[in-house]
């Protein structure tokens, strides 16, 4: 099927509901709100119990029972009070991506998330999946801690229901460990069964052809695009009604249909890559048939990860033992234990252990030294060979950067100090910012060349490059949030 992508522009105005302060790419935002345990669940349709509160930025999310199912697919998981899918910093999303283990075959599908007292703006798409489907599902969160839970309120650890389903939220046995905005049910079984396709030759993945400077198009685990927390979150999409914080599926009948909704999506690294980055480039992402929107292709977490595992060539940006979402929760100390059970989730390979590492172009070891010279050595050069494309572009995150070009360079500073990683012999990126502490202009110096027209004109938020749910170009009431990822641990880098 031809890949057919669309332009929206993405207004500043129409982001301007969200009672949060804006959030940042890679930023780790401190919270004093404890990490609850549990949480009250609220049934579909039912009235809350418990007050909405814009300010909490740990939320929960109940599933069905049996999640990987057609049937829990299809039933809204409820986003539980007191956070609303009308808060940006509250906003939580999900993405299923489905085998054919018969012939390969993958798609992608999007159940909906809604407010816990509401029901659907539009009835959601009910899957048709084929015989012995494998599925995985992925969680992503515009605020500080997801938490996933069934009806009766019980967690990942405590759940049969979830436990059944292969959920995974944080170290799997210990009570109140999180990763943060990120969770999964089945990915395990999902990318061993799509790998063993793959080896048979039955899942063909696309080539990454070549960008419009001739070099390899990237991938979530290049370092022209990873940060200090790498291959997180999803690019879903979902369609709000800010005035009832009604939700649906982002589609093109539910678009027909509800002329006054506004687009909402999660800030993620996966979205940054295929939605924004690809098309800027001359790069087209993985994308597979969507079961929710047919006649659409769609990008999504596991397929960028699928394609990265395949074709990614040294240096690999797998996710270091420093991610701040391997940290222990409690003890915010390294884990290999950790790092391993998130990087099992996002189909990358287990650390060696060998955290002293200082040269590691595969990434197995996770160790912080290697991870940290590679960001350096390739990720300056990018943002310097598309600096009269990015410069142009709209920020994803006005409080990084005010144009694509100085948010790209001042996220990669603050992924360097994020991670504790050593001073460089010589850092090429330097960023002028304003009293808020983002960047108005960059310079980058490369073998002793200095960029120039580093200022450019400041882009207003949100204009940047982004697929909508239509075959034709439209312009989306909103877009891709000024706050893009809202963290849990550190506020600046």
């Amino acid at each position: 099927m031809q890949l057919s992508l669309t332009v929206a522009l993405l207004s500043t105005a129409a982001l301007a509901h969200a009672e949060n302060a804006p959030r940042a790419w890679g930023l780790k935002a401190t919270s004093t709100e404890p990490i609850s345990l549990t949480a009250a669940a609220t049934a579909v349709g039912a009235a809350p119990t418990v007050a909405l509160n814009a300010t909490a930025v740990n939320c929960f999310v109940t599933l069905p029972a049996n999640p990987l199912s057609a049937e829990g697919l299809a039933t809204p998981f409820i986003l539980q009070p007191p956070c609303s899918q009308s808060v940006n910093g509250q906003q939580s999303f999900a993405e299923a991506t489905i085998l054919d283990p018969a012939t390969g075959a993958l798609s992608v599908y999007h159940p909906l998330v809604m407010d816990a007292g509401t029901t659907p703006l539009a009835a959601n798409v009910v899957p048709q999946l084929p015989a012995n489907a494998v599925v995985g599902l992925w969680f992503g969160f515009n605020g500080g801690v997801l938490q996933l839970q069934d009806a009766n309120g019980l967690t990942t650890n405590t759940s049969p229901s979830l436990k059944g389903a292969d959920c995974v939220n944080g170290l799997p046995g210990v009570a109140g460990d999180v990763f943060g905005q990120v969770s999964w049910c089945g990915a395990q079984a999902f990318f061993a069964a799509t790998n063993k396709a793959i080896a048979a030759g039955l899942t063909v993945i696309p080539p990454l052809g070549t960008d419009t400077l001739g070099n390899p198009c990237p991938t979530s685990r290049s370092f022209e695009i990873t940060d200090a927390c790498p291959s997180d979150n999803v690019p879903t999409q979902y369609l709000l009604n800010p005035v009832t914080r009604q939700t649906s599926q982002d589609t093109v009948a539910n678009r027909a249909a509800n002329a006054n909704a506004t687009v909402i999506n999660n800030a993620s690294d996966e979205a940054l890559l295929a939605n924004i980055i690809d098309p800027l480039i001359g790069c087209t992402p993985f994308q597979a048939p969507s079961i929710d929107n047919p006649g659409v292709m769609s990008s999504a977490l596991a397929l960028s990860e699928i394609q990265a595992n395949q074709l990614q060539a040294a240096p690999i940006g797998l996710v270091p033992l420093n991610d701040p979402d391997c940290l222990l929760t409690g003890a915010g100390t390294v884990s290999a234990d950790k790092t391993n059970a998130y990087r099992l989730g996002v189909n990358q390979p287990i650390t060696s252990g060998n955290a002293a590492a200082t040269v590691d172009p595969t990434g197995v070891t996770g160790a912080l030294v290697p991870y940290c010279n590679n960001m350096v050595a390739v990720g300056p050069p990018f943002f310097a060979g598309f600096q009269n494309v990015f410069i142009n572009q709209g920020t994803p995150a006005a409080n990084v950067g005010n144009n694509l070009f100085t948010f790209l360079c001042e996220r990669y500073l603050m992924s360097l100090t994020q991670l504790v990683c050593p001073p460089a012999a010589f850092q090429p990126v330097v960023c002028q910012v304003d009293g808020n502490g983002a960047a108005t202009s960059c310079v980058i110096t490369l073998n002793g060349t200095t960029t120039t027209n580093t200022t450019g004109t400041a882009m207003p938020t949100g204009t940047a490059v982004a697929p909508v749910a239509t075959t034709s170009t439209t312009t989306s009431k909103t877009g891709f949030h000024h706050g893009w990822r809202h963290r849990h641990r550190k506020n600046k880098y």
